[in-house]
């Protein structure tokens, strides 16, 4: 496939790029890189949300293999095979971090904002991190630019909240908890609701300033929707042993 942001017919794609450094580095580089754009996608659930990085630390509790980035409430397994990638999106060429489970789909991309393709930022992450470019048709194979909510559709349940409950519920909600797990990393939201509602089976709800924005197939087997108080209310989804983990 020919890619129009190479710099000569003959060079090398430059729009998208497996990266062979440490996960461990990267993920504390972001604190780096200023407000972003984080997006985890589960099956039948998506968060997305504006936020700054901090330090992805481990604990003894963890066998060190687990780092939580308090500020962002990003939580990252090392211990799995993850690869990282960067890539340019199609619509407007900011970068995009992607972390995927090999020969899988960006299950977690984080979108630098404030940066561009072509800025230094890019070519240092590709010099530090030991770029490899990859095809265009890989970074599309990889599903980046994927929307919120497109995810494989299971078979519905039969026992699934009904829609226009849920709708109403949110309005009344004050704090909504979102718990979004997926191949290795972990995130959570806490937001008010100002705008809520519906496609088909998909829940849409966001914050005012859309700074927190979260899709959910409330026809997925596990989707849950319950109150933590009388006015907090928390999404997630669980797999069949009732774990929110996949």
């Amino acid at each position: 496939m020919f890619c129009s942001w190479r710099k000569s017919p003959s060079a090398p794609c430059s729009c998208a790029f497996l990266l062979r450094g440490s996960l461990p580095e990267l993920l504390n580089h972001l604190c780096c890189l200023g407000e972003s754009t984080l997006v985890l996608r589960q099956q039948g659930l998506s968060l997305a949300k504006c936020t700054r990085f901090g330090l992805s630390v481990a604990t003894r509790e963890s066998e060190w293999q687990l780092l939580r980035d308090h500020l962002s409430g990003m939580e990252t397994d090392t211990g799995r095979l993850l690869s990282l990638y960067l890539l340019a999106n199609a619509g407007d060429r900011k970068p995009v971090i992607g972390i995927a489970e090999s020969g899988r789909p960006l299950h977690a991309t984080i979108r630098l904002d404030h940066h561009d393709w072509n800025s230094p930022v890019v070519e240092n992450l590709i010099d530090h991190f030991e770029g490899v470019s990859l095809d265009c048709l890989e970074s599309r194979r990889l599903g980046a630019g994927a929307w919120l909510d497109e995810w494989e559709r299971p078979v519905g349940n039969q026992d699934a909240i009904c829609m226009d409950q849920a709708c109403q519920i949110l309005h009344e909600c004050r704090e909504l908890e979102v718990s979004v797990s997926v191949r290795g990393c972990h995130g959570t939201a806490c937001f008010e609701p100002s705008f809520v509602d519906a496609c088909g089976s998909v829940l849409r709800v966001a914050d005012r300033g859309r700074r927190h924005v979260v899709h959910a197939d409330v026809q997925d087997p596990g989707f849950r929707l319950f109150r933590t108080d009388r006015y907090g209310l928390r999404i997630c989804v669980e797999d069949q042993s009732g774990s929110t983990m996949r």
